[in-house]
């Protein structure tokens, strides 16, 4: 019994490690709305770059605030490298929610050869949308933590790994879902109609998008529509979903 006690402690330590590459961030500390960029990991160094993209990719989001009406800031998690989706267990994202955590991102690239033997960079971008990856834990809807794999790259440079991140929109589009449903977990009907009916235009407008965008799409639209139908229920609510004329559709 001993024996087996003493195994079974052995092996329950061993498990720690496969998320202790989510080491604490004191960004998730900041007030406010939030998107939270882990560290790119490259086949050299990222910590070089990550400040600088940070920001870029904050001025890239500045449409979608200003379309949205909120603060909405990226702030970097040096040294925090999630291993994967999995990572993102229903404790920690009841956390990063409860800190008003929206997204968080993550990367790696990999050094690879072309068929003349030069070096290129594949790199696979992480994304987890925190109220999408809840509703995931709970009912398996639309996938709300993921990785995306991207074609080889000639470099690692700020412009590449910004492209890389966003990709045509595809951050943007993220933003308004993930704000969207925050608001209907609010139940604030008007402002999550408005918020959601962006994210469906902007996944609408995405030239590449892949299984998981149009999964985010379809729940983006149908989340629109209840908006509707909840707030017609909510004697509370005196707001402009109630008034003849307003459909479940976005259009």
């Amino acid at each position: 019994m001993r024996r087996l006690a003493a195994f079974l402690l052995a092996a329950a330590a061993m498990a720690v490690p496969a998320h202790a590459q989510i080491v604490p961030c004191s960004a998730v500390s900041d007030q406010g709305a939030k998107i939270l960029l882990d560290d790119i990991v490259t086949a050299g160094s990222a910590d070089n770059f990550l400040q600088s993209l940070t920001s870029r990719l904050d001025a890239n989001l500045t449409q979608v605030q200003t379309e949205l009406g909120v603060d909405l800031k990226v702030l970097p998690c040096a040294k925090r490298r999630p291993s994967g989706p999995s990572d993102f267990t229903r404790s920690l994202v009841q956390e990063l929610n409860v800190r008003g955590v929206l997204m968080e991102v993550w990367g790696t690239t990999t050094e690879v050869k072309d068929s003349q033997g030069k070096p290129l960079n594949e790199a696979s971008i992480g994304y987890v949308l925190i109220p999408i990856r809840l509703d995931e834990l709970q009912s398996q809807k639309a996938p709300g933590a993921f990785l995306i794999p991207h074609r080889a790259t000639p470099s690692t440079i700020v412009d590449d790994l910004l492209r890389l991140v966003d990709q045509a929109g595809r951050l943007g589009a993220y933003a308004s879902l993930s704000v969207g449903s925050k608001s209907f977990r609010a139940q604030k009907w008007g402002e999550a109609r408005k918020q959601l009916c962006a994210a469906e235009t902007q996944f609408s407008k995405l030239k590449a998008p892949t299984a998981e965008d149009a999964s985010l799409a379809t729940y983006a639209k149908q989340l629109a529509g209840d908006a509707v139908t909840r707030a017609r229920a909510d004697a509370r609510y005196s707001g402009f979903l109630k008034q003849e004329g307003v459909t479940l559709s976005c259009s």
